[in-house]
């Protein structure tokens, strides 16, 4: 924080809890990318900004459910960064029930963990006011949870479809929030929240496969570059690798495989359903953590650190939000 902003500050509190301005936090869906989540929520709790309410999809509805019961943000980056290949392994343990590859007990179980094995933690009452979002895979209709079992709704909300067993929830059957709410900034706002801080690590698409040139390709332009260059090497010689090695225009880059394919589309409905919903109820500040391309639950440091420079690079743009509002 600078001395220009020193004015928004007031014994240690922002003075949006004075001038009761409530601060909304809408966490997306991105799996392992929601380590970025930590981030944010590290400079937001160094900042000494209050949270009033938190709203999550998948991956946030875990990390921002947490937040909400009270779980320290030193032990929600812990845990992020104790996060090793045995522990990954067990949360996706195949069990092939008929619904899914895993039946998610892993998951449960680590949820009341993380919640310091009290089971009956409720939804309705947790110190920040808490909704997670699952998607009802009937009608496919977005399913608020803000009542009931706090780990049954962060196990329901990051139920990914055919990996997961979905989770039955008032007669509803609930998958991945993901899929309806990638980020619940409409939630946020119903609860009541005045500036609603997006965290956008919705997956982007990318080329699936390389337009760079192969090894052979490459191989063959060191060996023409070399041979081109010895006098005494025959020219029929540097016509024939010209030849082998030369590179063809109308040639077509190869197809991607089945998995890149389906992480595509993906990737590509999450970005136009998020698209469309903000267009309807647009946040007041989107966070956008620059979080590397192949981001994996072992290198949850990277995202962390990302999700904490994009935090403070916003942090501007929320003490004048803070400003205007107030």
């Amino acid at each position: 924080m600078n001395s220009d902003d020193a004015h928004l500050f007031q014994g240690g509190y922002l003075l949006s809890d004075l001038k009761g301005v409530k601060i909304g936090l809408a966490l997306a869906s991105g799996g392992s990318r929601g380590s970025a989540h930590a981030g944010v929520l590290k400079v937001l709790e160094r900042e000494n900004v209050s949270i009033s309410a938190v709203a999550g999809s998948s991956i946030g509805a875990v990390v921002g459910g947490a937040y909400a019961a009270g779980v320290s943000v030193e032990r929600i980056e812990q845990e992020w960064l104790n996060t090793d290949l045995p522990k990954v392994v067990r949360s996706f343990l195949p069990t092939f029930p008929r619904a899914g590859l895993s039946s998610g007990s892993e998951i449960h179980k680590y949820l009341q963990d993380l919640l310091d094995n009290v089971q009956n933690v409720q939804v309705e009452k947790l110190p920040i006011p808490f909704a997670a979002i699952g998607c009802d895979i009937d009608t496919g209709e977005a399913v608020v949870l803000d009542r009931g079992s706090l780990a049954d709704a962060m196990r329901a909300s990051a139920s990914i479809p055919g990996i997961f067993h979905p989770v039955r929830w008032g007669g509803h059957l609930l998958v991945d929030g993901g899929l309806v709410e990638p980020m619940p900034v409409r939630v946020c706002r119903e609860m009541g929240a005045d500036i609603v801080i997006g965290v956008d690590i919705v997956p982007i698409p990318y080329p699936t496969t390389s337009d760079r040139r192969g090894v052979w390709e490459r191989l063959g332009q060191g060996l023409r570059e070399g041979v081109t260059s010895k006098t005494w090497i025959p020219g029929s010689l540097t016509e024939l690798l010209d030849d082998v090695f030369k590179e063809r225009p109308e040639k077509e880059r190869p197809l991607p495989g089945v998995y890149s394919i389906i992480n595509q589309s993906v990737a590509i409905f999450q970005q136009e359903i998020m698209r469309l919903k903000l267009t309807l109820w647009p946040a007041d500040m989107i966070i956008h953590p620059e979080l590397p391309r192949g981001l994996t639950y072992l290198s949850a440091d990277e995202g962390i650190r990302a999700g904490e420079r994009a935090m403070e690079r916003a942090l501007p743009e929320l003490h004048a939000l803070l400003a205007e509002k107030g």
